[in-house]
């Protein structure tokens, strides 16, 4: 074996040209041919269901120690404190019939659970046609046993209307094709390619997908379904609603089979998807279903939690459920809204979330997107093929915009991530996210881009090398360059164990291309 610290270039790459060594970079992406039929869109007025308030619900923080009882049929009691009679009084008078832990079951944590006062949130259910509102006002004004009241309210899908089709996936792979009768400009995506030739997924890595639930039928999505929870009916029938399918279309963009011969390919070929079904047939669910649905999958195992959902306005159970989310480990990414006049939606715009801005083919900012000092990255989300099941159109697919499919993709990133380092946490992930992304814009974070456009590839190379030593640096000199390169091919000619680069004993064209895109994306 010759000594690596003493070679000739030249040689090498004569000795490379005689052996019939090619270097290359290889792209390619196939496209099918769209369906004939027109699919199904959904309602007009579907996506961007965000507003309102459920109208027998409330929801109410009591003091430490200061738990409900029922002291008879029609009264309810919170104390002891000077406050109790009034706060009966007041509950009677507006017909409380009954009030629940709004977490249900307990948090598992319940040490955490209990620090943040997660378990000291209450679901106070009244008659149809009560006014909340007066009653939320009255509560807090006695103030004592019950911290806080505030409305149930009622969130939604982030999905926009569609715009004309396209040619399929450019998210992943954006080759300069026309969409919506605009060119794309070729690189404006998030490199899955690239990212693929490290890893297609882990089924060790469980993504959760708050949403409308996901299809159990369609053949693109079922070998990587785990089970899930439905919050709404109590139950685990997770199948997702058959008039507007928005679950299965996010699924579809973090983990439809890939190389399957069969529709699309999700981000995470080999994910586990976990439904949490929290919103209803039309799309809509209360703060309580998200913050359940929330702590459930943490529960249950839940790595990442996907939530293409929003709500105007603060909700403080929200709030508890995503920090007991993310003290727990959980990476939280949800999609900042639909529009552009709004400040970032509830979960995005907690501090423990990833929030997600769209883009188009072009690398621009979709024209919808709220956006504002909580952005942490964007993702392609105009015109963005995937899985979809109605009862109109059986276990197909469909081209949905909105900030619900931007959100879906920083999450199947995350779950390439986790998939090449488990030891990564939270916040190495959300950090290596961000630091990692393309920047657009103005230079450097801006609250239209945030960070920029996710970066699979780059994202992926550097969750490899976290906490190790860069393995494309061969000479160990701290720099990625001609040196390392050149180096490589030396070694590879002569068959050096050290450049058997994916560790399966064989010195072939696999270990050469895959240093090829670790020498690219450098250390």
């Amino acid at each position: 074996m010759s000594n690596p610290c003493t070679w000739d270039r030249a040689g090498v790459l004569r000795r490379a040209a005689a052996s019939g060594l090619v270097v290359a970079f290889i792209g390619a992406v196939a496209f099918a041919d769209a369906p004939a039929w027109e699919p199904y869109r959904g309602p007009v007025n579907a996506p961007d269901v965000m507003g309102g308030y459920m109208s027998t619900e409330i929801i109410v923080r009591v003091a430490p120690g200061a738990a409900p009882v029922q002291t008879d049929e029609r009264h309810w009691s919170f104390g002891p404190t000077p406050q109790t009679v009034a706060i009966a009084g007041v509950l009677a008078e507006f017909g409380a019939a009954s009030v629940a832990p709004s977490i249900n079951p307990a948090p598992a944590n319940a040490e955490l659970a209990a620090s943040i006062g997660l378990d000291r949130y209450f679901t106070i259910t009244l008659p149809a046609g009560t006014d909340t509102p007066a009653l939320v006002q009255q509560l807090n004004a006695i103030g004592g046993a019950i911290e806080s009241a505030e409305l149930n309210g009622i969130g939604g899908v982030l999905a926009m209307p569609n715009d004309p089709s396209f040619n399929l996936q450019y998210g992943l792979l954006n080759t300069g094709q026309t969409i919506s009768g605009n060119s794309g400009i070729a690189g404006a995506d998030i490199d899955a390619m690239g990212a693929w030739a490290i890893t297609t997924g882990s089924s060790d890595v469980i993504v959760a997908v708050l949403d409308t639930g996901i299809s159990t039928s369609h053949p693109d999505l079922q070998a990587n379904l785990v089970p899930g929870w439905n919050v709404q009916a109590n139950n685990a029938n997770t199948n997702d609603s058959w008039l507007i399918s928005h679950g299965t279309h996010c699924a579809g963009i973090i983990g439809a089979v890939g190389n399957n011969s069969v529709g699309v390919t999700g981000v995470a070929w080999e994910v586990s998807l976990m439904p949490l079904l929290v919103l209803g047939t039309f799309g809509t669910g209360s703060e309580s279903d998200i913050s359940n649905g929330l702590t459930w999958s943490t529960d249950n195992g839940a790595h990442i939690a996907s939530m293409s959902l929003g709500f105007p306005g603060t909700s403080s159970l929200i709030a508890a459920a995503a920090i007991y989310a993310h003290q727990s480990g959980v990476l939280l990414v949800a999609a900042t809204g639909n529009t552009p006049t709004d400040p970032v939606s509830v979960p995005a715009a907690l501090p423990e979330v990833v929030a997600v801005g769209a883009t188009d083919n072009r690398d621009q900012i979709g024209s919808f997107v709220s956006t504002g000092p909580e952005m942490s990255v964007v993702a392609p989300g105009v015109d963005v093929y995937s899985t979809w099941d109605t009862l109109f159109s059986a276990n197909t697919y469909t081209y949905q915009t909105g900030t619900s499919m931007a959100c879906p993709h920083v999450a199947g990133v995350a779950a390439l991530m986790l998939s090449v380092n488990p030891a990564l946490t939270n916040i190495q992930l959300r950090d290596l996210l961000e630091s990692t992304a393309d920047d657009l814009g103005t230079p450097g974070w801006n609250p239209i881009y945030g960070h920029g456009r996710v970066n699979a590839a780059a994202a992926v190379q550097a969750a490899m090398n976290a906490g190790q030593p860069c393995i494309a640096d061969l000479n160990n000199d701290g720099v990625v360059d001609a040196d390392d390169f050149f180096l490589y091919l030396n070694l590879f000619a002569d068959g050096d164990p050290i450049t058997d680069m994916n560790g399966d004993g064989v010195i072939d064209a696999d270990d050469f291309f895959l240093y090829l895109n670790l020498f690219a994306h450098g250390c």
